[in-house]
């Protein structure tokens, strides 16, 4: 029997707000065409569409995908996330995903009055999860934390067990790590250098891009028609950096920066041109693969894949899922 993921799509990104929607629903269109599991909507200051009101849009547009929801603590109550959830399962029948994130960029974090340190913010996501959790799963629930007390609070209409939400959880430090440990949420990260020589224990989730053809040179070429150099924007990479405590985007940038331990098909000029906030793998489709089976086999059970809003990398992409043997999980 061949192994299951769940595997989503990223909704695009884009600093053009003409071009931005008619994006967003191509790869809304494509994701169910192509039978994903479902798609991940960003949240933070910067984001064009507040991500709840797109994951309605997803619901409505698409028969099949589960919306991913980044979720962060700073923009809004737990006892909303819950009733946001309660109202899909209600009023669609349909269940959604929790993408846990702790943080943004400094001076988002600051603008909104936000200024916990690291780990701090850490220990308020997972705070964050138990009261979701607790408003999801109890008839009544009462928390005396720190960050969110709350007395007795109900919420209806109940969530069926079948529609609770999936939870994943972002980040690759020791206090991201911790938290996924303690609340049992699926630990992701970013595609290491080392590929497979370099998952974190514990994480079973995997972000990063794909691009793939018959052929490894076909690849290289559609991946650098896709992905050109942007000099002007590696240099402003370089003063976002100064406004960020992600470590896994400090890591990245020490890759980019000196290539140490990267191995052959892993790709950082997206990251590096501000065209993508993951690495890219590049490679044939018996390469790719290659790859997806053996993230499957060291426990990988959800890729997030960064793809651009075009058919042919979403057919190229099924074709290396084919012959890799997993089996891609749907929503009924």
């Amino acid at each position: 029997m061949s192994a299951e993921i769940h595997l989503f799509t990223v909704s695009p990104r884009s600093t053009d707000p003409d071009e931005h929607w008619p994006r967003v629903q191509r790869m809304i269109d494509l994701s169910e065409r192509y039978g994903v599991s479902g798609v991940l909507v960003f949240t933070g200051n910067d984001v064009f569409i507040e991500p709840w009101v797109l994951a309605q849009h997803v619901i409505a547009r698409a028969e099949h995908l589960i919306p991913l929801v980044a979720v962060n603590p700073v923009y809004m109550h737990p006892f909303t996330v819950a009733k946001l959830i309660s109202s899909f399962a209600y009023a669609y029948g349909r269940r959604t995903y929790l993408n846990m994130v702790a943080g943004a960029a400094l001076s988002y974090q600051r603008a909104i009055g936000d200024t916990l340190e690291h780990d701090l913010r850490y220990e308020r996501l997972r705070e964050y999860i138990h009261v979701v959790r607790g408003l999801l799963t109890q008839p009544r629930f009462r928390s005396e934390g720190r960050f969110y007390p709350v007395s007795d609070v109900q919420l209806s209409p109940r969530v069926p067990e079948a529609l609770l939400p999936g939870m994943l959880l972002s980040g690759q430090s020791e206090a991201a790590m911790e938290v996924a440990r303690a609340t049992g949420s699926v630990s992701t990260q970013m595609l290491p250098g080392t590929l497979l020589d370099g998952l974190t224990p514990g994480a079973s989730g995997i972000h990063f891009g794909l691009i793939t053809r018959p052929t490894e040179g076909d690849a290289w070429a559609a991946a650098r028609r896709l992905f050109p150099e942007v000099p002007e924007a590696q240099a402003m990479l370089e003063l976002s950096m100064k406004n960020t405590d992600s470590r896994w985007k400090q890591r990245m940038m020490a890759v980019a920066k000196h290539r140490q331990g990267a191995y052959p098909g892993y790709w950082l000029d997206p990251f590096r041109n501000l065209q993508a906030d993951c690495p890219y793998y590049v490679g044939d489709h018996a390469d790719a693969a290659d790859l997806l089976r053996g993230l499957a086999r060291a426990g990988v059970t959800t890729i997030i894949l960064d793809l651009p809003p075009v058919e042919e990398e979403m057919a190229h992409v099924r074709e290396a899922i084919a012959r890799s043997g997993l089996c891609v999980v749907r929503a009924a």
